[in-house]
């Protein structure tokens, strides 16, 4: 991969990653048939700490064209999930998925999470109660290694306690 692709495509990437964090506040649920918040799901911006969860399924999607920054955002989650939560891997506390947006066999995931494009989503399950929350932070710390480390360990780590 030539020096120019390595630069613009994390660059393109935060841009993105910005403007969703910035305009985009919409929850990533469908609405209720009474057009109020889904049963379902938390409060997207809910502070409370219910307790442990009872599972917490990472999922990272990508599209079938994949750039350096997808690949290393898979690769720095993979790492992250095997090394730290292996215990929690193991017992099924922890499910951790790699999905083709593009596949039509992931069709309802793709929709459940609101994914169109290479996204780390983080799904707390607690009571049968899901709470997704898209982890953008990561976009912001391609290429360092020890923070992108960090970012993913903690959103997991807050996840698995209830600390969303």
């Amino acid at each position: 991969m030539n020096k120019v692709t390595k630069i613009l495509c994390p660059l393109i990437l935060g841009c993105i990653a910005l403007s969703l964090m910035a305009g985009c506040a919409a929850s990533t649920a469908p609405p209720a048939a009474d057009g109020g918040e889904p049963d379902n799901q938390e409060h997207p911006n809910s502070n409370t700490s219910l307790g442990p969860a009872d599972m917490v399924e990472v999922v990272y999607f990508h599209r079938a064209q994949r750039c350096y920054s997808c690949k290393y955002a898979e690769e720095g989650t993979r790492y992250t999930v095997e090394t730290f939560f292996e215990d929690e891997l193991a017992s099924g506390k922890l499910v951790f998925k790699v999905l083709n947006v593009e596949d039509e066999k992931n069709a309802a995931l793709v929709n459940k999470y609101g994914a169109f494009t290479s996204s780390l989503f983080i799904n707390t399950v607690r009571g049968g109660v899901e709470h997704i929350e898209e982890v953008t932070d990561i976009w912001l710390v391609l290429d360092d290694n020890n923070v992108f480390v960090e970012v993913v360990k903690n959103k997991i780590e807050k996840s698995l306690k209830g600390q969303e």
